[in-house]
């Protein structure tokens, strides 16, 4: 992935990579981390989602101090909480709970 300045990649290839995963996940829901960080006390994964056609930005949160898990577990993380929500509100009711939390195995809940 190339970057655009020293902490963010190009947008144009979280794009892309949030598109694979709504076409290739279980829940038609694709995830990218756009950047992660230590803020306000907890680790926080910025992420961009998308249905395929509209894009939209969440955050995740770490549960513990600083959990050590790479941006892939938190993408399948979000595929699979966005699984357990109804299809026909699926992104309106992701985009709802916003802010996600993650736990230390990559359990990411409401």
């Amino acid at each position: 992935m190339s970057m655009s300045t020293a902490d963010r990649p190009d947008l144009e290839d979280v794009r892309e990579r949030a598109a694979f995963h709504a076409q290739n996940g279980t829940s038609g829901i694709g995830a990218a981390v756009v950047r992660s960080e230590y803020r306000d006390g907890h680790y926080v994964w910025e992420c961009m989602v998308t249905n395929g056609a509209e894009w939209q930005y969440i955050d995740v949160i770490g549960n513990e101090d600083r959990p050590d898990l790479p941006s892939e577990d938190i993408e399948q993380g979000i595929d699979r909480f966005a699984a357990t929500l109804p299809s026909s509100t699926r992104r309106w009711e992701l985009l709802n709970a916003n802010p996600l939390h993650v736990d230390r195995r990559g359990r990411v809940t409401d």
